[in-house]
């Protein structure tokens, strides 16, 4: 029979969930008086953005962090430039590992809005490719003409031979029951539903129980221009080729929005480029996966898509009137009281392990160290910094005296905090 409903240790209870959801969704707008999966797929999407938005901002707020942070880490990338042992690629990681600790800078939870995505998409997929076994009341639409055929003589081998002829695809049909047979009729258009009343001809209570339905289901799974939500748009000239379209469209604008963060470093900001040129690859295979998918799932990837550009511009533009000296003065205050309870629990990262087994350090001389190095790059101006001042390490000293003389600093600042406790440390005073 057709695989009416997901199963499996993960997916099946992800594709319950959002199941649930979207069936919830439908009745809500259903008592409003409105029948359209299209409308649940819209809002379903909008709900599901709002739920990982948190994960993109804490994203978006650690690499703008970063991003204003940059002359501290340019003198880690200046003091390991050109050296390309293991144990100084080690050390240069350990380094900026510790500065975006200190600072509270968790890069990885891109990541992990990544990973969250990636079962939601899967999910819906399965959801769309068989909304009757998830939304009981779309179920009761397609019930009478899947009542009739089952009361036909020969209805398994004549749906079979219908399957083969018409190429549809997502179909695995082994038996003749209700929920099976439901599956077949919600992957039909009008076309392929004329073709079935011909098919089972000689019963026509198939055909008056369509022409019962036809009103019905032409009203939930269809989008505009009669474009229906659970067949693939396919390479052909239609309009269900807008899916696509707007879902390359959507997905382009989200990579020319995005903002790209200079490091300092030419080697590291060359491959910083290569690497979002390598994004622009995404449009690409979003246009291809929506071609070949249900309508249905192509409209919630172009929809999310440009609801995510929208956040990312919004995003952006706050970005760029906020006071950072203070949003980073929060985030420093925030991770000393994190790093403190970490400290005291003992728990280090399986990267920081690796690190330690790698380089073989003694813990307390490696915290020794530790403070020392964080203590060093915090002397650093913050606004007031210029690349052409800072050489290389083992110009350091003397470069680093002049700057800090030279550079006005802004009482209760940042970096004149910082530079409170870089002298205490040197000096005990």
């Amino acid at each position: 029979m057709i695989l009416t409903r997901t199963t499996g240790i993960i997916m099946g209870p992800v594709t319950w969930l959002l199941g649930t959801i979207f069936n919830a969704l439908y009745n809500l707008f259903y008592g409003m008086g409105v029948e359209s999966i299209a409308l649940s797929i819209i809002v379903f999407t909008i709900l599901m953005r709002l739920i990982l938005f948190p994960f993109n901002l804490k994203t978006t707020r650690s690499s703008k962090i970063q991003q204003f942070l940059q002359p501290e880490f340019n003198k880690i990338n200046k003091k390991y430039k050109g050296k390309k042992d293991n144990e100084s690629i080690l050390a240069q990681q350990r380094e900026t590992r510790e500065l975006q600790q200190k600072y509270g800078i968790k890069m990885s939870t891109g990541c992990i809005t990544g990973l969250l995505q990636f079962p939601i998409f899967i999910g819906l997929y399965n959801v769309i490719s068989n909304v009757p076994s998830y939304v009981p009341r779309i179920h009761k639409i397609y019930e009478p003409i899947a009542s009739a055929i089952l009361k036909s003589d020969n209805a398994f081998n004549l749906l079979d031979t219908f399957i083969k002829d018409e190429k549809l695809t997502r179909v695995i049909f082994k038996s003749a029951d209700l929920d099976s047979v439901i599956d077949v009729l919600f992957k039909c258009n009008n076309d392929l539903f004329v073709k079935i009343t011909q098919v089972f001809g000689s019963f026509p209570e198939v055909g008056k129980a369509y022409a019962q339905s036809k009103s019905a289901i032409e009203g939930i799974n269809h989008f505009f221009f009669g474009i229906n939500l659970s067949e693939n748009p396919g390479f052909k000239l239609s309009w269900a080729m807008i899916i696509p379209v707007a879902s390359f469209v959507a997905q382009l604008l989200s990579m020319m929005v995005m903002p790209s963060n200079e490091t300092g470093d030419p080697q590291q900001d060359a491959q910083m480029k290569t690497m979002k040129r390598t994004m622009y690859i995404m449009p690409i295979f979003s246009f291809l996966v929506t071609v070949n998918a249900p309508a249905g799932l192509g409209l919630y990837w172009a929809a999310s898509a440009f609801i995510g550009f929208l956040i990312t511009v919004f995003t952006n533009f706050y970005y760029s009137h906020v006071d950072m000296e203070k949003l980073v003065e929060k985030q420093l205050a925030k991770a000393e009281i994190q790093n403190a309870k970490r400290k005291a629990s003992g728990k280090k990262s399986l990267m920081e392990k690796f690190t330690e087994a790698a380089m073989g350090q003694n813990p307390q001389e490696e915290a020794k160290q530790v403070n020392q190095r964080l203590s060093k790059y915090s002397n650093m101006n913050l606004k007031n910094y210029d690349n052409s001042s800072s050489e290389d390490e083992g110009n350091s000293s003397d470069s680093e005296s002049s700057t800090q003389s030279n550079s006005p600093r802004k009482k209760g600042s940042l970096a004149d905090k910082a530079n409170a406790v870089k002298r205490f440390n040197e000096s005990g005073v």
